[in-house]
């Protein structure tokens, strides 16, 4: 796929000249503000499906084992399992975001756990999609470091490390 930095260039240049770019140009000028918000939006909208689709998909995966899962307006999700407490972040990923998305789910579990008032509660931070190879090393970060199970949609079935899936017996 060829990737476009630029705005202002044509992806279907007609003659293969400069005056063409010109004119692209001057037709984008003043609508880059309009352009860049649909995209966002299309991205949101996008995100927005992804992280409904991981929260339904693990609330039916919770209710299976016997447990209400429940969220608000901050917790995606949470259940009590087996009697032990779980406290879930859904993050959507694409392959240029998980870093960032890991970072923002990770701090949010840890507010949520303070919040919510349940120190022993069991972190689980659910991606959408498995981590790069690049990445590979934050599962145990996250698991043997930060004591946060990591778990990925591999489409519509959840999977984990051998690590995370000891704690999370439901997803077997």
């Amino acid at each position: 796929m060829v990737q476009y930095a630029s705005d202002v260039e044509p992806i279907f240049p007609n003659r293969y000249d400069l005056k063409e770019y010109d004119d692209q140009a001057k037709r984008i000028s003043g609508k880059g503000e309009t352009i860049t918000y649909f995209v966002d939006e299309a991205k949101r909208e996008r995100a927005v499906e992804s992280h409904e689709t991981l929260v339904r998909l693990m609330a039916e995966q919770l209710r299976k084992h016997g447990a209400l899962p429940k969220a608000n307006r901050y917790v995606d999700l949470s259940a009590r399992l087996n009697g032990s407490d779980f406290l879930f972040e859904m993050k959507s990923t694409t392959e240029a975001n998980p870093h960032s998305q890991i970072r923002k789910g990770l701090s949010q579990l840890y507010e949520y756990r303070y919040i919510q008032n349940v120190p022993r509660g069991k972190l689980v931070l659910v991606i959408e999609q498995p981590l790069p190879k690049k990445l590979l090393w934050m599962d145990k970060y996250l698991v043997k470091d930060r004591g946060v199970l990591l778990v990925w949609d591999g489409d519509g079935k959840f999977t984990c490390s051998p690590e995370s899936k000891g704690q999370l017996e439901f997803l077997s």
